[in-house]
């Protein structure tokens, strides 16, 4: 449908939580004031969303959708759930790292760009859906104007997938295409903004490792000791492991282009896939961009 744009308006109070899971970043955006679309392919997980959010859906700030997203509307798919559900994915070897796969479950899908005509293009739009981010961003083509922010998984493999450096580029190459310019990448086990410049990846996992006697003195002194912690202390919100945090120019540092953007991903990832304990699909980062 690429060509054949159609005409839509941003929504300024409006937030996308697409691979929903169990709400820790939905939270986040409503206590912020947004208005949230909530979507997962969990039936379960949104009928847990429906218990825990319900002063939400009263009030009208939430809507919670359960459909599996693809590039066609209204099919029924095979939706795979992990005992991890965070590994949940329409793509079933995604499902069973460490041998977690649980049962197959049918569901409906929907594109996101029909989302988007169906109750607004959001402000920010959080993309996670275990190997169908791409897909996602495809549907978007369909549409006049995007998300002013958007963040996405950058690459999604199982435990025996090895890509290359260009195959790990495809979802900033499509963010590129969709018209955006200015992109940050965001490590997500520790939720730090990656700089194209400075090594990050270690064999101790990253580079800054404390002693038990520093983070016992930085107890004391109630001073963050990870930078998840200090991030829950900037914005007055916990931000729970598997969330993707903070976004749009709350982000640390400065935006980069294209070309660094494609130079800083390269130079993480070598550096991740050269630790000692570095596994396939554990180089877990997000790409946010910023509409030029």
């Amino acid at each position: 449908m690429e060509g054949a744009a159609i005409s839509n308006i941003m929504d300024n109070n409006l937030i996308f939580d697409v691979g929903m899971h169990t709400g820790e970043d939905a939270a986040y955006y409503l206590a912020k004031g947004f208005r949230v679309v909530g979507v997962d392919a969990d039936p379960n997980l949104i009928e847990s969303a429906r218990d825990h959010f319900s002063n939400y859906l009263i009030i009208n700030q939430l809507t919670l959708l359960s459909f599996a997203l693809s590039n066609k509307d209204n099919e029924e798919l095979d939706f795979h759930i992990s005992q991890n559900t965070e590994w949940s994915s329409l793509r079933k070897p995604i499902s069973d790292r460490r041998s977690l796969y649980k049962e197959t479950i049918k569901v409906k899908s929907k594109r996101l760009s029909s989302l988007m005509v169906e109750f607004g293009v959001p402000y920010y739009c959080k993309i996670d859906v275990e190997a169908y981010d791409k897909v996602c961003l495809e549907t978007l083509l369909d549409l006049s104007e995007l998300p002013r922010f958007l963040s996405v998984e950058k690459e999604c493999t199982d435990e025996s997938e090895a890509i290359t450096d260009e195959e790990a580029l495809v979802t900033l190459n499509m963010l590129k295409r969709l018209g955006y310019g200015k992109f940050k990448l965001v490590d997500q086990s520790s939720l730090s903004v990656l700089r194209p410049d400075r090594v990050f990846y270690r064999d101790n996992g990253t580079l800054f490792e404390m002693t038990e006697f520093t983070r016992a003195i930085l107890r004391k002194l109630r001073i963050a000791r990870t930078n998840r912690e200090r991030l829950s202390k900037k914005f007055k919100f916990i931000f729970q492991p598997g969330s993707t945090g903070p976004f749009g120019e709350e982000l640390d540092y400065e935006w980069m282009d294209y070309e660094t953007a494609r130079k800083a991903l390269i130079f993480h990832r070598n550096s991740y896939m050269k630790q000692k304990k570095a596994v396939n699909y554990g180089f877990w980062c997000d790409w946010h961009a910023k509409s030029k």
